[in-house]
């Protein structure tokens, strides 16, 4: 085997181009690597932002119920009056219909029977 390059020139020369395309890797290997971190922060950001909603919608939310709980007491409150005082609306209606029946009754047994009055000119006349 003759050949003209020694053979420590040839394992040299191999590993410098090895070594070449080790560095050309490994640059490209730390863009990656630094845009993967740029995404990173980003995404920490993003994280911390839809924690803080995360936090104020909770907060909202038990502001929410208690709002609902506090209008359901009160709506409570409001029905059983308005159903207190419907009662006792049906208590003076209904009094209130006894007595104008009583009026009514005391009325007709004291006003002796008059004939029906067929035109507002013959109750004028009735009356004088």
């Amino acid at each position: 085997m003759a050949t003209g390059l020694p053979v420590s020139l040839i394992v040299e020369a191999t590993l410098a181009a090895l070594l070449i395309a080790t560095i050309f890797f490994c640059a490209r290997l730390e863009k990656r690597i630094r845009a993967l971190r740029t995404d990173q922060a980003g995404l920490a950001g993003t994280i911390s932002a839809l924690n803080s909603a995360i936090g104020a919608a909770q907060a909202s939310l038990a502001g929410l119920r208690g709002a609902a709980k506090e209008a359901d007491e009160k709506l409570a409150r409001n029905v059983g009056q308005a159903r207190a005082l419907a009662d006792e609306l049906a208590l003076l209606s209904s009094a209130g219909e006894r007595i104008a029946g009583r009026f009514e009754a005391a009325r007709a047994a004291a006003m002796p029977q008059r004939k029906s009055v067929s035109s507002p000119g013959e109750a004028l006349r009735a009356v004088r």
